[in-house]
C-alpha cells in the first residue's frame, strides 16, 4: 500500500511539475524548478518512467486539445465546404477560404446563442495562437534529458542502455514539438537547456529544423525498431519515429532552401531506405496493412504506426467538444456518429472536382469503394461520407466508440511516399515509382504509370492527397512544395507575395512580447 501510495505522490508531483515549467506572464522566462534538482526524484527507474509518461501526456494536450491543429491542417486553403448541417459550420468555409483573421480573432459568443458562431467555442480557433503548451513539452524533455543520468549515480544496477534509451525519448519529443511548431508559426525561439531564463529572438525555422536533425542523428540508434509490449507500440519514440521525423525535417528544408534541396532529398532517401529495408523488411517491425484492414491504423498501436497520439471516445479528459478537433466527426452523419448534432448531414465535403482529379475516371482503387459511397461521393454536398476512420464491424451500430481516432502522426505509407516525393525530386523515376507503387499496390489500385498520370512528381503529389485525405496534412504539404501559390493546386492559392511575407505562418499570441525585446509577432497578427 505504502508503494502503491508513493508512486501516485510521484505522478501527482511529476504532473505539477510539468505544468510549472512556463510561466503565463513570463513567456519562455522559464525559472528553475528547484524540486527537480533536489534529492527527492530521480531515485529510479519509476521516478524517469513517471516524468516521461507525463512529457508524452503534455504532447498529446498540446497538439489535440490547446487548439484543431490538425484539423487546420487538413481544411486551410483545401479543397473542402461547409454543407447544410445545423449548426453551421462556418469555420470550415473561412478555413477552406484561408481566412486566418476570421478564424484566429471572431469573437465567441456565449454558448447556445448563435448557432452560426457556435464553432468558436467548439473548435477554439482562437487558442492555437498560444505556443506555450509546446513549450511545456520542450521543457519537460531539457530537464529529463539533463536529470536522467541522475539515476545511474544513485542506482548503479540501471545500465548505460537505459539511460540513452530516456534520452532518446527527450530528444525525440523535443525535436517534434519544434517541427510541429515551426509548421505553424515559422521561425521560433530554440533552446534545449533545462532551465532557460533568458529571452529569447525567433530563430529561422530552417535553422530549427538543421538544429533538430543533428540532435536526431546523435540518438536515432538509442532506441529499438519497436516494444516487445504491444501497448507501447507507436505511442512511444521508437527508431522508425525518428526516421520519419528526420525525413520530413529534410523535406521541409528542402522547400524553403532550395539552393541545397538536392542533398536533402539524398537525405531523406537514405534514411527512407534504412526505414523499409531494415525496420519494415528486416527486422519486421513495420508494415504496410492491407486495405480491408487499415481501420486498424486508426484505432490506434497498429504495425503500420511509426508515431500516434493515443485517443478515444473513452480516453480520459475527453469530452464531446474534443470531437470537434478530429476529422472522422466532420465527415460522418449522426446515425454513424452521435456527436454530431445533425442526423442528417455531414458537416463538411470534399469538392467533387478534387476527388475527380485526384481519383481518375478509370482508373481502379480500392480506397475509393472502401472509403466512399459510390451514390454521394461525388455530392459536394451533405450526403458525403467518409469511411476511411470507421471500424466496419460495427458499422452502424451508432456508437462513437466505433470511430478510431487515435491520431496519426508518422505511419510507413507516409514515408514511404515521402522517400519517393525525394527521388521523383532527384530525377530517379525507377525508384520512385517502385516506392510510390508499394502504396498503391496496398490499395489495390492501378500502378504506376497507368494511374491516370505521365508526370512521377505528380502522381507521388495526388497519391500524398488520396492515402493521407484527413489525417491532417494536406496544408503542410502544399506549404513546403510552394503548390499553395499555384491554381494548378489550389482552387484558393495564396498570391507568392503573401506567401514570402510569411501569411503562410498563424498569429502568435501577443503574451509572447512579455519580458522579451527580442520577439516579433507574424504576419496575421493584430
Amino acid at each position: 500500500m505504502k508503494s502503491i501510495k508513493r508512486h501516485l505522490i510521484k505522478i501527482a508531483t511529476a504532473t505539477m511539475l510539468t505544468f510549472s515549467l512556463v510561466s503565463c506572464d513570463k513567456f519562455l522566462n522559464v525559472e528553475p524548478v528547484d524540486s527537480l534538482s533536489g534529492n527527492n526524484f530521480w531515485k529510479d527507474v519509476n521516478d524517469a518512467e513517471t516524468f516521461t509518461l507525463e512529457i508524452y501526456r503534455l504532447f498529446r494536450e498540446s497538439a489535440l486539445l490547446k487548439g484543431p491543429y490538425f484539423i487546420m491542417g487538413e481544411l486551410r486553403n483545401a479543397p473542402v465546404r461547409k454543407t447544410g448541417s445545423y449548426p453551421n459550420r462556418w469555420d470550415i468555409q473561412y478555413a477552406a477560404e484561408g481566412n486566418v483573421p476570421k478564424l484566429a480573432y471572431e469573437v465567441r459568443p456565449t454558448p447556445g446563442t448563435d448557432a452560426n458562431r457556435f464553432w468558436t467555442y467548439n473548435v477554439e480557433w482562437d487558442i492555437l495562437d498560444d505556443w506555450t503548451p509546446f513549450y511545456r513539452v520542450i521543457q519537460g524533455s531539457n530537464i529529463l534529458f539533463e536529470n536522467i543520468d541522475r539515476l545511474a549515480k544513485n542506482d548503479p544496477s540501471i545500465s548505460s542502455n537505459i539511460i540513452q534509451s530516456y534520452q532518446a525519448e527527450a530528444v525525440y519529443m523535443r525535436c517534434l514539438s519544434y517541427f510541429f511548431l515551426l509548421r505553424l508559426y515559422g521561425d521560433v525561439p530554440y533552446y534545449t537547456n533545462a532551465n532557460n531564463s533568458t529571452p529569447l529572438p525567433r530563430l529561422d525555422h530552417v535553422q530549427v529544423a538543421k538544429n533538430c536533425l543533428a540532435e536526431l542523428e546523435k540518438i536515432k540508434n538509442n532506441l529499438p525498431w519497436t516494444y516487445e509490449e504491444p501497448a507501447n507500440r507507436g505511442v512511444r519514440a521508437m527508431r522508425g519515429s525518428v526516421l520519419a521525423l528526420m525525413m520530413n525535417l529534410y523535406m521541409w528544408m528542402a522547400g524553403f532552401d532550395e539552393p541545397n534541396a538536392t542533398g536533402y532529398y539524398q537525405k531523406v532517401d537514405v534514411l527512407g531506405d534504412e526505414l523499409v529495408q531494415q525496420g519494415m523488411n528486416g527486422a519486421h517491425a513495420y508494415e504496410l496493412i492491407p486495405l480491408n484492414r487499415m481501420d486498424e491504423i486508426f484505432q490506434g498501436r497498429s504495425r503500420e504506426t511509426l508515431f500516434e497520439i493515443p485517443n478515444s471516445v473513452n480516453y480520459q479528459g475527453f469530452v464531446s467538444a474534443n470531437s470537434r478537433k478530429m476529422i472522422p466527426f466532420y465527415v460522418l452523419d449522426g446515425f454513424m456518429v452521435n456527436l454530431n448534432q445533425d442526423k442528417i448531414n455531414s458537416e463538411l465535403a470534399y469538392s467533387p472536382d478534387y476527388l475527380k482529379e485526384i481519383y481518375p475516371e478509370g482508373v481502379a482503387d480500392g480506397r475509393k469503394g472502401v472509403w466512399f459511397d459510390d451514390s454521394n461521393w461525388l455530392s459536394g454536398d451533405g450526403k458525403f461520407r467518409f469511411y476511411k476512420f470507421l471500424n466496419f464491424e460495427f458499422k452502424g451500430a451508432n456508437s462513437a466508440e466505433n470511430y478510431g481516432n487515435s491520431i496519426t502522426i508518422f505511419r510507413m505509407a507516409e514515408s514511404i511516399l515521402l522517400q519517393a516525393e525525394a527521388n521523383g525530386k532527384l530525377g530517379n523515376e525507377e525508384k520512385a515509382a517502385s516506392l510510390l507503387n508499394l502504396v498503391r499496390a496496398r490499395a489495390e489500385a492501378t500502378l504506376y504509370p497507368g494511374n491516370g498520370y505521365d508526370n512521377i512528381n505528380e502522381a507521388i503529389y495526388y497519391e500524398r492527397c488520396k492515402e493521407l485525405m484527413g489525417e491532417g496534412w494536406y496544408f503542410f504539404d502544399i506549404v513546403r512544395t510552394k503548390k499553395i501559390i499555384d491554381i494548378k493546386y489550389v482552387s484558393r492559392p495564396m498570391s507568392y507575395s503573401l506567401f514570402q511575407a510569411g501569411a503562410w505562418t498563424w498569429p502568435i499570441d501577443r503574451k509572447a512580447l512579455t519580458n522579451n525585446p527580442y520577439m516579433k509577432l507574424n504576419y496575421w497578427n493584430q
